[in-house]
């Protein structure tokens, strides 16, 4: 046995030493974002020819960098609203896409209910999906009557693409999907469950849509070859960001067309790989990355497939693999999993709405504490904060940007069930994730803002459209739709509002009159919903200061129908002076209070998070400082316009150290709590209680 036991152990020392060794993580490559185009890819022929598409377009209405030719001459010509108007497919391109934004639209109300707590009963799941089955047959019978009835009028190819859309949707009528990564997790319940398929359904009524476009959807680093022997360009695969492609397209300059190829077979999806015309009609494809998933800090996002070379046959149709290695299905998409993905947030026990509603209710006065959601969203969101939407019971959370989250998703925190919610997969921005001032402007490939490098308190809940604004970008600000859980818009910012370090500087507030929000100029907006534009207020009065980075922030007082300001100069070396400027926002007068020890209010080392709390009329200040051997909050009385701290333990979400710059902050009136989440996204509720909170005035 002895002996035996040993030559199992040499085999497997051997075994490993021969073992490919996994290829390791990397982060890209930052672009210069002063381009207008990034991430795009262009190719020219030998003829005087060319072909750009792909990519990032930072200035236009959607993100997309569209198809654009080059001619003899040398000029760049757009050729997108061109390709829209002959294009003979578009009408059932348009019905699929849109019952597509349907299936989201469902999968994000039921989401949102079953993490609320208001679904628990299953008994209309069998209904929901069969009501699906029968709308996917419906479109299937529809499309083919478009087929039919304009089939005398459209090419062979079109005809052909169409015949497949309909074979599709009536698979997915049938509960077939196309190859989807990730998988739904195998132990959801009956509602987790439908949700899961109606994200897979919006997939691949998605990649059911694309081969009746007359372009490739968009996606970054997706090279382009010519090649001389069909005259045909040829691009495969590439990055959305939020998910990795493996379709083959080919373009032919000729004809100004693109179409879609179905190869019985194509490599992994993958971006940023080479493509090489080999002069005999055959392109070899090498290298591209795949998603890695990882969670650890500032980690490579990105590993290589290290599979070899792939030989497309453009006549024939084939992709090959020189090491035999076999293909996959074509129109395949590789999406981030775990805590990147929202199925993951479905898992687990059901919420339970009654029993987090006693434990909230039964918080001990003064004393912080960790709700421990069963699943944290991940990467950490530092530098920014959070925001309460009373009328949906949620906290929102658009944070991170240097050395952390990069995304684009607003995540929901469910008050009543102590569940986060995740909207949509990850998408992350390439080589400028963990950047600190380089993130892309615009919209990204799904009409929606990358995060800045901070986003501080550059967003606000508007209680009159009942939508979260974010400012953060220099010229635009987007709106949030928590009822979507999706981006809806954008509108262009007033002059005041728009400057380079803005997301640093611009902080809002919710009050009884809608959104405000403070410059680093000492202006005000507030944002008219009538018009959907920010108007400047007027101010008289003493001058009110600017906004500083890092150090200040404005709390609205209901009781008194005013704003109240904080702020110290930038950097650590610098005091704060005690000082609070005010705004009464009847007469839009600015003043300062008349604070009875403003000089020991200097102990203050963090002004950004400080929120009102109208059951105890004080403003709490998100610090924890450290007097003598005792932890001590401060806390500014606004009844005796007094400073002083408070004896405040538990679970504090302000650190060791007393000062965490990733704390959002917020005021729940409904149940007269504090909610604060930190940079890991774990979550903590306090109840004050001013007759027990031993307050002293700071000295």
């Amino acid at each position: 046995m002895k002996t035996k036991a040993s030559f199992s152990l040499v085999v497997l020392a051997f075994a490993v030493s021969i073992a490919p060794a996994q290829p390791k993580s990397y982060r890209l490559p930052s672009v210069s974002i002063k381009e207008r185009i990034i991430w795009g890819a262009t190719c020219e022929a030998p003829d005087g020819g060319g072909l750009s598409f792909g990519g990032q377009d930072q200035e236009s209405d959607d993100g997309v960098a569209h198809t654009k030719v080059k001619v003899d001459g040398g000029e760049w010509f757009e050729l997108h609203d061109f390709l829209w108007l002959k294009h003979t497919l578009a009408p059932s391109h348009r019905l699929i896409v849109e019952l597509a934004g349907e299936a989201r639209g469902e999968m994000a109300a039921l989401r949102a209910a079953y993490l609320d707590g208001r679904l628990t009963d299953d008994t209309g799941v069998a209904a929901a999906r069969q009501r699906w089955r029968k709308t996917l047959n419906s479109l299937a019978t529809a499309t083919q009557g478009h087929l039919d009835r304009q089939a005398e009028l459209w090419r062979e190819e079109d005809k052909a693409q169409l015949g497949r859309v309909i074979a599709r949707l009536k698979e997915l009528a049938a509960g077939t999907f196309p190859p989807h990564e990730p998988a739904a997790p195998k132990d959801l319940g009956a509602i987790p469950a439908l949700i899961a398929e109606l994200h897979r359904i919006q997939t691949a009524l998605e990649q059911a849509a694309e081969p009746l476009s007359p372009e490739p959807p968009a996606r970054a680093l997706s090279p382009i070859v010519y090649d001389a022997k069909t005259k045909l360009y040829v691009l495969f695969g590439g990055d959305h960001c939020d998910y990795l492609t493996n379709d083959t397209w080919v373009f032919d300059p000729a004809a100004q067309r693109w179409t879609l190829r179905h190869p019985a077979a194509a490599p992994p999806a993958r971006a940023n790989h080479k493509l090489t015309a080999n002069g005999d009609g055959t392109v070899t494809l090498t290298g591209g990355y795949t998603y890695t998933s990882s969670t650890g800090y500032t980690s490579g996002q990105y590993r290589d497939h290290g599979d070899g070379e792939w030989v497309y046959d453009i006549a024939a149709n084939t992709w090959t693999s020189a090491a035999k290695t076999p293909g996959v299905a074509p129109l395949s998409r590789t999406y981030r999993t775990g805590p990147l993905h929202p199925d993951s947030f479905l898992t687990g026990p059901a919420p339970d709405r009654k029993a987090n509603e006693e434990k909230l209710r039964t918080v001990p006065v003064n004393t912080w504490v960790s709700m421990k959601p069963p699943q944290l969203p991940e990467l950490n969101r530092d530098w920014g904060s959070a925001v309460l939407d009373p009328d949906r019971d949620l906290m929102l959370r658009f944070s991170g940007g240097h050395s952390a989250h990069g995304g684009s998703d607003v995540l929901h925190y469910h008050a009543a069930t102590n569940r986060w919610e995740l909207p949509f997969p990850v998408e992350f921005p390439l080589g400028q994730l963990y950047d600190n001032t380089e993130y892309p402007r615009g919209f990204n490939f799904n009409r929606r803002p990358w995060v800045t490098g901070h986003t501080y308190q550059s967003y606000g809940y508007e209680p009159v459209t009942k939508t979260m604004l974010f400012s953060g970008e220099t010229k635009h600000t987007y709106t949030w739709d928590p009822d979507l859980a999706e981006w809806t818009g954008r509108l262009v910012k007033p002059k005041g509002m728009n400057y380079g370090s803005c997301f640093y500087t611009l902080t809002h507030v919710t009050t009884k009159h809608g959104l405000i929000c403070w410059t680093q100029e000492g202006k005000l907006f507030k944002f008219d919903h009538d018009h959907r534009e920010w108007s400047e207020l007027t101010l008289t009065g003493v001058k009110l200061p600017g906004a500083v980075v890092d150090n200040s922030t404005l709390a609205y007082d209901s009781k008194r129908d005013r704003l109240n300001f904080f702020r110290k100069p930038y950097g650590d070396k610098t005091k704060y002076d005690g000082v609070i400027h005010t705004v009464d926002m009847t007469t839009m007068t600015v003043s300062t209070l008349p604070v009875v020890n403003p000089q020991p209010a200097s102990a203050v080392n963090y002004l950004c998070q400080i929120r009102y709390d109208e059951a105890n009329d004080v403003l709490l200040v998100g610090n924890t400082l450290t007097i003598g051997e005792e932890k001590r909050t401060p806390v500014y009385d606004l009844a005796k316009n007094e400073w002083q701290t408070w004896k405040i333990t538990g679970d504090d979400p302000n650190g060791k150290s007393g000062r965490n710059v990733s704390l959002g902050l917020m005021y729940d009136a409904k149940r007269k709590l504090f909610w604060a989440v930190d940079t890991k996204s774990n979550v903590f509720a306090l109840r004050l209680k001013r007759e027990e909170a031993d307050a002293q005035a700071m000295k």
